[in-house]
């Protein structure tokens, strides 16, 4: 099949070697592999949203997409007509570009901030997804960040997010005590120095929101419906319906 992906020219940001980037999605593809995130289940629950609730062609904004790997194949017999995925790395981007090679699905590909996505993306848009980014922004680009999604939305369009959860009472620190100790009792595949590198990261930039907070944001910013969908065996994340 012919690929129909397109690259739209936007700045790239400075990123690190290929290689370097190719060794770290190796280790994020074995957690993909190992189901340590809990992505098939998000995924599927986010295909079956799209059967449900997007019976006709529909866009769909893949933020922060990272390689697309997951994203693409909750898109498959679906009635996706366009797909549009963001990302920052150029070399995350020429891995999505080629998982949807030989899809009938006309793709195009952004180098951009997650926050600047209103500045390319073209709306309407019937579907916005997030996997496991906003947590790296702060309450305030949160919540602007909600209203720009808001506003590039077709009517009965979608917005949905699968990212990190407080449980009751619990803070920061807490919270990523909770994801090391899951890590280091059940991510058997990954290497010692692997899993360091897992925890420093959600040590230093993880922000997480409670569910109610997740659903605040949305209802703040126009949301008329917000639903908790799914929430992981370890109460680590949870995937968010708004409408």
């Amino acid at each position: 099949m012919a690929d129909n992906s397109k690259a739209l020219q936007i700045e790239p940001a400075p990123e690190n070697s290929y290689e370097i980037f190719r060794r770290n999605w190796d280790l994020f593809r074995n957690i993909i592999k190992n189901n340590y995130m809990s992505h098939a289940e998000a995924y599927t629950k986010l295909h079956n949203v799209l059967i449900t609730d997007m019976p006709r062609p529909f866009t769909f904004a893949d933020l922060a997409c990272g390689d697309a790997y997951s994203s693409s194949r909750s898109l498959l017999d679906t009635e996706a007509a366009k797909y549009v995925g963001i990302d920052l790395s150029e070399t995350a981007l020429d891995l999505a570009r080629e998982e949807f090679g030989d899809s009938h699905i006309d793709a195009d590909f952004v180098i951009t901030d997650l926050l600047n996505f209103h500045g390319v993306v073209e709306p309407p848009v019937d579907v916005v997804w997030v996997g496991l980014s906003l947590h790296h922004l702060g309450f305030e680009d949160k919540a602007f960040f909600m209203r720009k999604v808001k506003e590039v939305l077709a009517d009965g369009g979608l917005f949905l997010i699968y990212e990190p959860v407080y449980i009751n009472g619990e803070n920061r620190l807490q919270y990523c005590e909770r994801f090391k100790n899951a890590v280091l009792a059940e991510w058997h595949t990954l290497e010692r120095d692997e899993k360091q590198m897992i925890i420093d990261h959600v040590y230093e930039s993880e922000i997480p929101e409670t569910p109610e907070t997740w659903i605040k944001l949305a209802k703040d910013a126009g949301f008329e419906s917000a639903r908790q969908l799914f929430t992981d065996r370890y109460k680590l994340w949870s995937l968010f319906k708004f409408k």
